[in-house]
């Protein structure tokens, strides 16, 4: 809100300099005309805001690449099922710290440094002064109703058509929107003293000077702390003034004996709130010296004339109103096509795609096109490249339909980066329905369970069951949700051959509630240990259930590439996820070792983006350049669960580097700034990796309404660096506190982010 009205604060003080200079430079001297500009630049300031945001010039950005440079991969989507989203990034997440050995992290909560919301002090006084103004002006109009209310009217003939009243409170005669009010001791006036006070105050109320300078009141009141209202009401009042003082000068005819009527009036005292006085005593000194100085007849303006003053300075206006939009052109289409589809070809477009069994693309016409919402981001306009393709830059995709002839579209594909295409069919409103109410009610429900940290009642019983369930290969499906049991249906087998390998349960413990409203636990295996992530509904119901295998107490280390020749997978390994972050500056391909020593390819990493890959302890994983060449040799373990590829620092490779005890250079300051960027709802995306960015935009409804019930931000603490380079932070608010991990890329953007509880 405060950037708005600076900005439109500063917009009319451009606006009132440049009409001051224009009126300046020509000379202009007529009352009327200036009395026209200014309340034209009065109406101007007060509705700038939302002149801002009407008068805009769209310029269009240079034309995009193909879509085949455009398709960048959507980090929400896979084409295998996936659940709700969760804000732990694979290379964030570990589980251990290793802690800062010169600040040890504090036993309790601690606010080492304070930090001040200036954005909302600054709104704060800002609410202050403009309600107390805004008081103080109703106040008195309030008071001055009721005054001429209670006044007596005049019934004499000199009054006839004008409502003139007659008040013991008011000293001096002034003007209450088109009622004047006179003091009690106008019986003692002459006839011509008289006859100037009542052509004086008419020409107030013909020319609705009060409710103009009531407008410039209110102006004055809104954007006090600009030094332009303040001066734009003073000018006002006093172009009102000289107007009627010319109104009265023709009426009494005589200068001299006009001015002496004005300074009998300004002795007295003016006792009315809000009210236009005849005289008041810093203006009149100044209109005497006009009126005796004058020798010609006042000047007059009509209507015409002043409407041309108003049209010339409507471009003026419209200048520094106008908003500069950047556009983005339609993307072209990867082959060029003779025809477009007609426009009723698209509705057979139209409808609901399921793309895994927690998200759907409900694709609606829009005038002459579609748009696409994914669920839970904004609709969004899809700009039309060939016959069934359509380019999806909320995703930063191509879509396209699968068509049998003439037939509604039957399936809905997502296109990414590197060939990755994902498959949503088409579901009817039933079922596309229940998908969209579950994400509401996980959406109002997940805030409030992240804030409050504590456990759904019988979570941990659920956990044990169904791992025991998966573990004989027999899940109690109707204990689920049913989009999770037609999810859980096709990767039971390999869940129930991973749980296998690790044996029965030890125990199960409660490690806190994440983000995305699910139960986090610890789950220790006689052979191993794993992380499980539950969401469960208020009647018991399984909603959704997350699954990473850790592996074993196996440390797990990186090894040179000289080393490849004589490592070798060691058999019988506990199951392990590695994930890992690239920031070599390019690519990046893992790949495992056989028994005999050869590779086989599992995955390749795109500069400053993650890649997981599902292995085993003791399976040897080779990072290597796209030539092939090795970069190091990533033995799984829990210390290399979350590895941080980097480019060699000179001859010494990154991880044979010193461990860092200190927090990177502007962690802090990054994160508080996305924390504040994130409760307005405007996150700065460019100081992001396009997996962060896309992260962010995905959960923002979610982050905003876990910071809106964490309320402000109190104090930061830093708590110490993972084993993959991570800084973590404790951040506390005012109705709690939260665990934040944060890891900087070399061009200080966001690589790495995760909020809560975390391995």
């Amino acid at each position: 809100m405060l950037a708005l009205l600076l900005e439109s604060a500063l917009r009319s003080l451009l606006l009132g300099a440049a009409v001051w200079l224009g009126l300046r430079f020509l000379r202009v001297k007529n009352p009327h005309a200036l009395m026209t500009a200014w309340t034209l630049v009065l109406v101007a300031s007060l509705a700038m805001p939302a002149l801002m945001r009407l008068i805009t010039v769209t310029i269009a950005d240079a034309p995009p690449a193909p879509l085949a440079q455009i398709i960048w991969p959507a980090p929400t989507l896979s084409p295998l099922p996936e659940p709700v989203p969760q804000r732990a990034q694979p290379a964030v997440a570990e589980h251990a710290a290793r802690v800062n050995q010169t600040v040890p992290p504090p036993a309790s909560p601690v606010a080492p440094v304070m930090t001040v919301d200036w954005r909302a002090a600054a709104t704060a006084v800002y609410l202050l002064v403009t309600g107390t103004l805004l008081l103080r002006l109703l106040l008195g109009l309030v008071l001055t109703w009721r005054v001429a209310r209670t006044s007596r009217p005049v019934r004499a003939s000199w009054a006839a058509g004008i409502d003139v009243r007659v008040s013991d409170v008011v000293g001096v005669p002034v003007t209450f929107g088109s009622t004047i009010l006179l003091p009690t001791e106008y019986v003692a006036w002459n006839t011509a003293k008289r006859r100037a006070v009542l052509t004086h105050e008419r020409a107030h109320v013909a020319h609705g000077d009060f409710y103009v300078l009531l407008l410039a009141a209110l102006n004055r009141a809104v954007f006090w702390f600009n030094p332009f209202a303040w001066w734009q009401l003073v000018r006002l009042a006093e172009l009102a003034e000289i107007i009627s003082d010319d109104a009265a000068l023709e009426a009494l005819e005589d200068r001299p004996r006009y001015a002496g009527i004005l300074l009998d009036v300004a002795r007295r005292r003016q006792r009315a709130p809000v009210a236009l006085a005849m005289a008041r005593a810093a203006t009149v000194r100044r209109r005497v010296e006009r009126i005796l100085a004058a020798r010609e007849a006042p000047a007059r303006a009509d209507w015409r004339q002043r409407l041309l003053v108003a049209g010339a300075l409507l471009p003026l206006v419209v200048a520094c109103a106008v908003s500069i939009a950047q556009g983005t052109p339609v993307a072209p289409s990867l082959t060029p096509v003779a025809k477009l589809p007609a426009d009723s070809d698209l509705d057979r477009y139209v409808g609901v795609y399921q793309i895994n069994p927690w998200h759907v693309f409900t694709v609606t016409r829009d005038g002459d096109g579609l748009s696409v919402q994914y669920t839970g981001q904004p609709k969004s306009r899809v700009a039309r490249g060939s016959e069934a393709a359509f380019a999806y830059n909320a995703l930063r995709a191509r879509i396209s339909f699968v068509v049998d002839g003439e037939q509604p579209a039957t399936a809905l594909m997502l296109h990414r980066r590197q060939g990755v295409d994902s498959r949503a069919e088409r579901i009817d409103a039933t079922k596309a329905r229940a998908i969209e109410e579950r994400f509401e009610r996980w959406l109002t429900s997940s805030p409030e369970r992240f804030r409050d940290q504590v456990p759904v009642p019988g979570s941990k019983e659920a956990v044990l069951q169904l791992i025991h369930e998966l573990q004989q290969g027999a899940p109690d499906y109707a204990r689920m949700n049913p989009l999770l049991a037609e999810a859980l249906r096709p990767q039971a087998t390999n869940l129930q051959a991973i749980l296998a390998a690790y044996g029965s349960v030890d125990t199960a413990y409660f490690r806190g509630v994440g983000p995305g409203g699910y139960d986090i636990y610890g789950v220790k295996f006689a052979n191993g240990s794993a992380e499980l992530r539950l969401m469960m509904a208020a009647d018991g119901t399984i909603d959704n259930v997350l699954f990473r295998p850790n592996g074993d107490d196996t440390t797990g280390d990186v090894l040179a590439c000289g080393q490849e020749v004589g490592v070798r997978p060691v058999p019988g390994g506990a199951p392990i996820k590695v994930s890992i972050f690239n920031e070599t500056g390019a690519a990046i391909g893992l790949f495992e070792l056989d028994g005999t020593g050869t590779r086989a390819s599992r995955t390749v990493i795109e500069d400053n983006r993650f890649g997981d890959v599902v292995t085993r302890v003791g399976s040897p994983l080779i990072v290597a350049d796209t030539a092939g060449r090795c970069v190091e040799i990533v033995m799984p373990g829990w210390r290399t669960r979350f590895v941080q590829v980097l480019a060699p620092v000179g001859e010494t490779p990154n991880w044979q580097s010193p461990p860092r005890m200190a927090p990177q250079p502007g962690s802090e300051e990054t994160l508080l700034r996305y924390i504040d960027d994130l409760g307005r709802g405007t996150p700065d995306y460019a100081r992001m990796t396009p997996d962060i960015a896309a992260m962010t935009e995905r959960d923002l409804s979610l982050d905003r309404a876990i910071l809106a019930q964490l309320g402000p931000v109190r104090s930061i603490s830093f708590r110490g660096v993972t084993f993959s380079g991570n800084d973590i932070y404790t951040v506390y608010f005012a109705n709690g506190s939260a665990e934040w991990r944060i890891g900087l890329l070399r061009d200080g953007k966001i690589g790495r982010l995760a909020l809560g509880p975390q391995y």
